[in-house]
């Protein structure tokens, strides 16, 4: 065990360290955080008319209210690509230490350059999930050209005394010029090709692919769920540096489920950024089953106490205090059901979602923080939620034999402490 933590603390932590500090994989992920809000309150609002209630449903198609509700949504997820586009230009640019308001206008710019039209309309499908990934793409190349050509000097400087909004809007003049004029190059060039414009082609070669390759495989979920695992071991936010990978995929897989949830239809990626809260609990590891054993069968007080703490905290999906608090951070005792109990719950979802038994998630975005059991009936199903409560008594019957040799030796060192008296 020594040994493998060693080669893997050698290899491994290295790299993930340099990719937490990539500026595009930060820039990407702190774009979608920061339309998190939007998305989760155009999935509420969607969940609002769609509550399983024949009489209400029924109240929403003929009062005309139902197409009321519908517009949040329309406003927000539909649109995501629009306000991911410029979110990730401007946390690039603040990256570097540019403006960020200049360089997410010029990438919106040249998104809409870059999008298809047909009879002067915008193709209003590469505006939502189906964009987002073409609109990663054209976030982080605009904003790292404004970023090129401002660092460069070549901008207008007006004199002090000039209000400094009309002087930012003048130096942003040149840099949103030659990121505009690239990109309607760009867009000319897709109009000579067979996919038409950049948004097609995007998708057709590498969105679609990726999407059917990740979106379709276990193996990869697995796989990105041990990475996040040993991740946390070592003390690094494995969610954060996952996450900026497999996001981008994931959440665009949501979003269809949620297209087809909307449409009356049955979602149909199992996996997708909503599964993994149908099986974890409490944050990585499910740590909600740690805090409750540790709660209810502790014999030492120091983790009676942090159980008793951690308890309400992973409820809402925070475990930190047990991360960093028992610690399970380069505990080699807790290695094991860290990095397997999360994979292990996963795969079994995965396939009684398969078989049917439990219903495919709608793909509504929901607050990180959302607490098992609602978050299945959010996602749109009961019998989710009652799976959500089988992985915490399976998560709780794996953590628990481990749990109890911490325990044991820290009650033995209690109690050599108290005689020592």
């Amino acid at each position: 065990m020594d040994k493998l933590m060693g080669v893997l603390e050698e290899k491994l932590v290295p790299i993930a360290a340099t990719l937490g500090q990539n500026k595009y994989l930060r820039a990407i992920s702190g774009g979608f955080i920061a339309i998190m809000s939007a998305t989760i309150v155009g999935s509420l609002f969607t969940l609002l008319s769609n509550l399983p209630i024949k009489a209400y449903t029924d109240w929403l198609a003929s009062s005309g209210f139902g197409s009321i509700l519908a517009l949040p949504s329309q406003a927000t997820i539909d649109l995501i690509a629009l306000y991911a586009v410029f979110f990730i230009a401007y946390t690039l640019a603040k990256e570097f230490d540019v403006d960020g308001a200049g360089a997410g206008l010029s990438a919106l710019v040249s998104f809409f350059l870059v999008t298809g039209r047909t009879e002067g309309a915008y193709a209003t499908a590469y505006l939502g999930a189906k964009g987002l990934f073409c609109a990663m793409f054209v976030a982080l190349a605009a904003s790292r050209l404004y970023i090129f050509v401002v660092k460069r000097g070549w901008v207008i400087k007006l004199p002090d005394s000039v209000p400094p909004n009309v002087a930012n809007s003048f130096s942003a003049l040149i840099p949103t010029g030659i990121v505009v004029s690239i990109f309607l190059a760009i867009a000319g060039l897709m109009t000579l090709t067979s996919y038409h414009d950049l948004h097609t082609a995007v998708f057709t070669i590498i969105q679609s692919n990726l999407m059917r390759f990740m979106g379709d495989n276990l193996f990869s979920f697995i796989f990105f769920q041990f990475m996040t695992n040993i991740l946390w071991f070592f003390g690094l936010h494995g969610g954060n540096i996952v996450g900026s990978i497999t996001n981008p995929i994931y959440t665009p897989l949501a979003l269809e489920n949620f297209a087809a949830y909307q449409a009356g239809q049955t979602p149909t990626h199992i996996i997708s950024g909503s599964l993994g809260r149908c099986f974890i609990s409490g944050g990585v590891g499910s740590m909600f089953s740690l805090a409750i054993i540790m709660c209810l069968w502790s014999k030492s007080s120091q983790f009676k106490t942090l159980g008793k703490l951690a308890l309400p905290t992973t409820f809402f999906f925070i475990n930190e205090p047990l991360i960093f608090g028992i610690p399970v951070v380069l505990n080699p005792l807790f290695f094991i059901p860290l990095l397997l109990i999360t994979p292990i719950l996963g795969t079994l979802t995965y396939f009684v979602m398969k078989i049917g038994l439990v219903p495919i998630p709608s793909g509504a975005q929901i607050p990180w923080t959302t607490p098992p059991i609602l978050y299945g009936i959010l996602q749109g199903s009961w019998k989710i939620s009652v799976w959500e409560a089988f992985s915490i008594l399976a998560a709780g019957l794996m953590w628990f034999p481990f749990f109890k040799v911490a325990d044991n030796k820290a009650y033995k060192e209690e109690q050599g402490l108290t005689t020592a008296e």
